[in-house]
């Protein structure tokens, strides 16, 4: 990359002063398409190179913030902040496709809270990115969204991901009627205090439930999952809830994991072994008192 910027560089013999600025000279297309491959701080300092990249990589449409390149949290905030500004501010507004969050920094103690990310989800939102996620969280309880209207109301939104967050059926409720596309979920590491996920544009779903039995309720409840077109499914054992699989008729590729005693006696596997009939491929791993038991359809 030096090398091929060398021609804008800090002036030095004639022949320097008169080659072509080569770089700057090539398509808005293809100057993003390179940064694309920067980290999205690099991108943000081709602006220093001339007026002509001035603020270019606003234009990106895949846009990683990624706290772990940061010093501390404060400035990753501020960056993002700043970052969503100047694309605010482009004379033309410019979609996105992909918006990622990795709120996770090695450095500091700190931590966001959702009212750090919800103006933040609301410009991707806006800017009509069919994927978005939170990939990384770090602070001491899951993010919380009660209090906001429902954040991911998109006609656009495809994927979505979201890690270390409340999971309610206020959420779960919403998610079914206002993402009318939506046909990928991750829950990575949530709270899980829904009773029940439906829907029927959802073809790939994944839970992994918070290692920490405090955040859920005392009451033993049900999970229940009723997804007609469902074809993917990885699921992990949510402390007090019984899964229920009502219609996954769809599913080809299962992946259940049992951890405790009490949810993989051979009545709930045979439940579960049933309503997944139809599957390729499933894996169901639960304890015994020597081994993991795996099955193999």
């Amino acid at each position: 990359m030096k090398q091929a910027l060398r021609g804008t560089a800090i002036p030095g013999s004639s022949s320097q002063k008169s080659a072509p600025d080569r770089i700057s000279a090539l398509p808005d297309e293809l100057l993003l398409h390179v940064m694309y491959f920067l980290t999205l701080q690099e991108a943000a300092q081709t602006s220093l190179l001339s007026r002509r990249w001035q603020n270019l990589w606003a234009s990106l449409m895949w846009l990683n913030f990624d706290a772990a390149k940061f010093s501390s949290m404060r400035t990753y905030r501020k960056f993002v902040n700043n970052a969503l500004l100047i694309r605010s501010s482009l004379p033309v507004p410019v979609p996105l496709d992909a918006f990622w969050i990795s709120a996770e920094c090695d450095n500091s103690d700190d931590s966001l809270d959702y009212s750090d990310m919800h103006p933040w989800i609301r410009h991707a939102l806006n800017s009509k990115a069919w994927a978005i996620g939170i990939l990384k969280h770090f602070g001491p309880k899951p993010l919380s969204m009660q209090g906001y209207p429902f954040p991911f109301t998109s006609v656009y939104l495809k994927i979505l991901g979201l890690c270390h967050c409340s999971i309610d059926d206020w959420f779960a409720q919403n998610l079914s009627s206002c993402c009318p596309l939506l046909d990928d979920l991750d829950l990575m590491s949530c709270a899980i205090h829904a009773t029940m996920f439906s829907s029927t544009t959802l073809k790939s779903l994944a839970i992994t439930s918070t290692q920490t039995e405090k955040d859920f309720p005392i009451e033993f409840q049900y999970l229940v999952i009723n997804m007609p077109n469902l074809v993917s499914l990885s699921l992990e054992e949510i402390p007090r809830r019984n899964i229920h699989l009502m219609d996954v008729s769809s599913v080809k590729t299962v992946s259940i994991y049992l951890y405790s005693l009490s949810f993989s006696n051979s009545q709930v596997q045979c439940s579960i072994l049933s309503a997944l009939s139809n599957a390729n491929s499933l894996t169901l791993v639960s304890p015994s008192v020597y081994e993991d038991v795996c099955y193999l359809l």
